[in-house]
């Protein structure tokens, strides 16, 4: 039981709280929601985020895409911590209504000037109405420090939400017809929210009923670059190479309230959003149908996510994370001059190097970051020859997965975490 003292309640969630890898999201347009790769796409605004390489070869004029999406998540975390109260299941509850984005282009000759606002991580929240394995184990670290004074943690409840906007700006030039190089900026407003409590009770000495809770903000601001190159291999096969650099994120922390005694006002976590190398791929197989890949490599043991605790041995949780890649492939079907269909797959791969060590993080099993299979598909209409619409729908798997519960040794306790994820996106392209 002491190692229940070493648990902390500070919770300094990220883009796992979505779905694919650990920090960086990948669904940053409905267009990628109905397809699932736009690495070397061309054909909309928001290529600013995945190709702007590619903006030099969209027409002359204004472009601005704005969409948004609408996350269903259902993450579930069960466990018997051997004290006769049986196994517990914790789920999610609620959706993520919210996910916008907003790009916009200007292309003139060989240069283009772009720029957006868009969530690079985080864009949910994690939501517990009744609790989970987090309040459950620092209600028994409470209890236990209490002496017997209380004999229960009822009405538990956990709330965190993360949320990175970013905002870009950056331009591309054709150096000839077959060759455009992009570069950009990026600056990264992020901030974590965290709502968590409970009530001590059923006092054998006839204290009062003692109603604890937490309530945290952790803001982090930072730069980083973007650097795109595009080449038109031949007149059928585009293939495009994308760098973002990593961003060192230090998260101060807003003390609001603090029963527990827990958090540190001003306090800084490290948390860094880490460096991504893309690849994509574009092949025109007839006028009417063209094949998408796309290749995403997260290098998350580069970056900085702060040290774990003493149940493993104070290592990088980045490290402990191991880094993670993803893969897509989609293709697009014109039906007509006006109406094009979509869909694609993906994979998500998480490289963990120690998994049981890196859900020590606080946060981990609420969120239950693991493989995933992603199914995606969708349509566009030409509504007039300068406006878009475009809608889609993808279908998350994950699998699941059962750790070892390190922070309660020397109790042997397992985990089983599983999740599911469905997102509907709607958007807007506007040419003129």
């Amino acid at each position: 039981m002491k190692n229940f003292i070493a648990l902390t309640i500070t919770l300094l969630f990220a883009t796992q709280i979505v779905f694919a890898q650990h920090d960086n999201l990948i669904n940053s347009s409905a267009e990628w929601i109905r397809t699932s790769a736009r690495n070397a796409a061309i054909d909309a605004g928001d290529i600013v985020v995945y190709n702007p390489a590619g903006l030099v070869r969209m027409s002359d004029g204004f472009h601005v895409n704005i969409g948004n999406q609408s996350l269903f998540r259902k993450p579930t975390h069960s466990y018997d911590l051997g004290l006769g109260e049986g196994t517990k299941t914790f789920a999610q509850d609620g959706s993520d209504p919210f996910l916008p984005n907003l790009y916009a282009s200007y292309k003139k000759d060989k240069w283009a000037l772009f720029t957006g606002i868009f969530v690079a991580g985080g864009g949910a929240t994690a939501n517990y109405p009744t609790g989970s394995i987090t309040t459950d184990l620092i209600g028994l670290q409470v209890l236990t420090a209490a002496g017997g004074a209380y004999g229960m943690a009822s009405s538990q409840y956990l709330k965190a939400s993360s949320m990175y906007l970013t905002s870009t700006f950056g331009m591309a030039y054709a150096i000839n017809p077959r060759v455009s190089f992009a570069i950009a900026g990026r600056y990264i407003d992020a901030k974590n929210t965290t709502k968590g409590g409970m009530t001590f009770t059923m006092s054998p000495i006839g204290l009062p009923d003692a109603p604890y809770s937490l309530e945290t903000e952790e803001k982090a601001s930072n730069f980083g670059g973007v650097m795109s190159m595009m080449v038109k291999a031949s007149p059928r096969f585009d293939f495009t190479v994308r760098y973002e650099t990593a961003v060192q994120l230090d998260f101060e922390t807003k003390q609001m309230k603090d029963d527990f005694g827990a958090t540190v006002d001003g306090e800084k976590n490290r948390r860094d959003l880490p460096g991504v190398f893309a690849v994509g791929t574009a092949y025109a197989a007839s006028s009417s149908v063209k094949i998408y890949g796309d290749f995403n490599y997260y290098f998350q043991q580069n970056a900085d996510w702060g040290t774990s605790t003493m149940a493993t041995d104070e290592k990088g949780y980045s490290t402990m994370a191991g880094d993670a890649a993803t893969y897509a492939l989609a293709a697009t079907f014109s039906l007509s001059d006006k109406f094009l269909f979509s869909t694609g797959v993906g994979y998500t791969d998480f490289m963990y190097e120690n998994m049981d060590g890196y859900f020590t993080k606080v946060g981990a099993y609420e969120t239950a970051p693991n493989d995933n299979y992603n199914i995606n598909a969708g349509f566009s209409i030409k509504a007039t020859s300068n406006i878009v619409l475009t809608a889609g729908y993808m279908h998350t798997i994950y699998q699941s997965s059962e750790t070892n519960l390190l922070l309660a040794q020397p109790l042997e306790v397992k985990v089983k975490s599983e999740n599911k994820l469905d997102a509907i996106a709607i958007g807007l392209d506007l040419t003129f």
